[in-house]
């Protein structure tokens, strides 16, 4: 079926149409990995860092707890490694443990917390609680294979004004890393009540959304096993994953829903956490991050193929695209798709006319595909001259993991012709 984009601007919908099939998506199953959260070694790791005392950055306090964080994600056999940074007059060290993805893609799933504290504090729940989860995810998935890289990173320097992620995420821009979403576990395990100890913050902006949308639906899904109700709240100033944010990844974090009595005070122990409410977070961030990450995936990057064509019609010309889904029928591909057509010479994209309108050939879109997705751009005239036709196919929600990319260029002769080269 053929169905008209109208929700872009005036008349952008007249220069191209779509076609699609779609069904369903499916998710992967995460209570096996649940069951081996372990309530005990959550406690004995937050039991841990309080007993090294108040360990602000700089500390010598907080190098043994960097000693303890590095012997126990050595443990899982993933490489782990000190990330010396610099902040102005501030220095410290971040500690990252890798889980490489096995597919083909580049992307980058963090999840993160603090090990630094304030400094009269021994910083039982901030951020104790988000250390124990961290430790703990790193030592279950480690056992399991992903789609996605997953990072599995503690921050110094967050009390100072999240020193040690900003330091990451500016670098990690500057080598162009593909993180695909940054999820933060900030003061996770205070709750009194009922109702406090059945439910969890979870900050985003709208762009980072999405992560809320994904912790919500395995919140719902394994409800008997994670028993929490996921509250969505806007941006969070004062977590590590704002970093990431400033740099234009996706970031967001979890934060315990009570008020806290005891934040930045000497009473930050763990006598005052509920580790039952702990280990609640616990489970619904390893479904969360298994779930972005594609725990045996059923469709890849490599089921998709992208087919670019120019075509000669009476009137208009047209560039055609076309993507395929391979695994149509039993699994759909939530995709963004970016499409681009640029003159090579003049370096900015071709116009497209139609009616007196000049429209650029750009456009971003998000789609649901199971057979196929068709899209064609016909104007009464185009700039001559010659052109790339780009685009980009990104995952979404369970798909995340998905990413492909094809160039092809050619030659618009005339407002009747549209020539494409052999792709390169």
């Amino acid at each position: 079926m053929t169905i008209p984009i109208s929700s872009l601007s005036v008349n952008h919908s007249s220069f191209y149409s779509i076609k699609y099939k779609n069904f369903g998506a499916t998710s992967p199953d995460i209570i096996e990995m649940i069951k081996k959260v372990n309530k005990t070694i959550l406690r004995n790791h937050v039991q841990t860092i309080q007993d090294f005392g108040p360990h602000p950055t700089g500390s010598e306090e907080l190098k043994l707890v960097g000693d303890y964080i590095y012997n126990e994600l050595s443990k899982t056999k993933l490489p782990v490694e000190y990330l010396s940074w610099k902040y102005e007059k501030d220095t410290g060290e971040n500690i990252v443990a890798t889980l490489n993805g096995i597919g083909k893609t580049d992307g980058i799933i963090i999840v993160c917390a603090h090990y630094d504290t304030i400094r009269i504090s021994p910083g039982a729940d901030d951020d104790g609680s988000g250390v124990a989860i961290v430790l703990m995810l790193a030592e279950i998935m480690s056992n399991y294979s992903f789609n996605t890289t997953i990072k599995f990173i503690l921050f110094s320097g967050e009390e100072q004004g999240l020193l040690g992620s900003s330091v990451y995420a500016k670098n990690a821009k500057e080598n162009n890393e593909n993180i695909i979403g940054v999820l933060a576990l900030d003061k996770v395990g205070y709750a009194v009540t009922a109702e406090e100890g059945n439910k969890i913050i979870h900050h985003s902006n709208i762009e980072s959304k999405w992560m809320v949308d994904i912790s919500s639906e395995v919140a719902s899904n394994y409800y008997d096993y994670i028993e929490l109700e996921v509250i969505h709240w806007s941006e969070d100033p004062g977590s590590d994953h704002l970093s990431f944010v400033n740099e234009g990844y996706h970031g967001t974090d979890f934060v315990r829903y009570a008020i806290n009595p005891y934040y930045h005070t000497s009473e930050d122990i763990i006598e005052n956490m509920n580790i039952t409410y702990l280990t609640k977070v616990c489970n619904l961030t390893l479904a969360t991050i298994s779930k972005i990450a594609c725990l045996n995936p059923i469709i890849n990057s490599e089921d998709l193929k992208i087919i670019m064509k120019g075509r000669i019609l009476s009137r208009p010309a047209q560039i055609y695209l076309k993507i395929e889904n391979n695994k149509h029928g039993i699994d759909t591909a939530n995709v963004t798709i970016n499409v681009k057509v640029s003159n090579i010479l003049r370096n900015q994209y071709v116009q497209a006319t139609k009616k007196h309108y000049n429209i650029p050939c750009k456009w971003f879109l998000t789609k649901e595909i199971d057979e196929y997705f068709e899209f064609l751009v016909g104007g009464r005239k185009y700039n001559r001259g010659l052109f790339k036709f780009e685009v980009i196919i990104k995952g979404i929600n369970d798909d995340i993991h998905l990413y492909k990319k094809q160039i092809t260029y050619g030659w618009i002769l005339n407002k009747l012709r549209v020539i494409m080269f052999p792709r390169l």
